[in-house]
């Protein structure tokens, strides 16, 4: 019998904490396959973007042929807080709506195009629409870390539920 486990913590700091069983790490720690975020390893997202479309392409009956440069330097740009499981998420639901023959931006979540868009700030922007760039940006972050929960994302922001609530409707943000 085998195996395979996976996590996203840092498991010899847990055990130095007491917070993980130290035999139990060494009995499952034999095989060590250490795969990177796709904020770190930037050039892994297009082949797994590929993988992923032909995937759910065959899934859903569709004749994907693959995705638009636009639609690539988007996710290429994104910080995905919800790692590969996120990306494939993403090419999933676009996948299954998708109308053409390659994803294009448009096929993409909203907040991936709107991180596109702000990834481009003007500098000649007056200081209040830097902060509400940056507000928005980190708000939508916390959301999709949080799976959508308010009282979560507020936590995780350092604001309380009430001014995240205040923040997401003067901001217009949908989750």
């Amino acid at each position: 019998m085998r195996i395979i486990a996976a996590t996203n913590r840092d498991l010899e700091k847990l055990i130095k904490e007491g917070k993980y069983r130290e035999d139990l790490y060494y009995r499952l720690n034999v095989i060590l396959i250490l795969v990177p975020p796709p904020r770190e390893g930037k050039e892994d997202i297009p082949p797994l973007v590929d993988f992923f479309i032909k995937k759910y392409a065959a899934r859903e009956r569709k004749k994907i042929e693959g995705i638009t440069q636009e639609a690539m330097a988007a996710l290429i740009r994104y910080s995905f807080p919800g790692n590969i499981r996120e990306l494939e998420n993403i090419i999933e639901k676009a996948s299954v709506f998708a109308d053409g023959d390659y994803l294009t931006l448009a096929d993409l979540p909203v907040y991936i195009k709107e991180v596109a868009e702000q990834e481009v700030v003007s500098e000649d922007l007056p200081l209040t629409e830097k902060v509400r760039r940056l507000e928005t940006k980190e708000i939508k972050r916390a959301l999709i870390e949080a799976d959508g929960v308010k009282s979560r994302a507020a936590k995780l922001l350092g604001i309380t539920e009430r001014m995240l609530s205040y923040k997401i409707k003067i901001y217009n943000i949908i989750k």
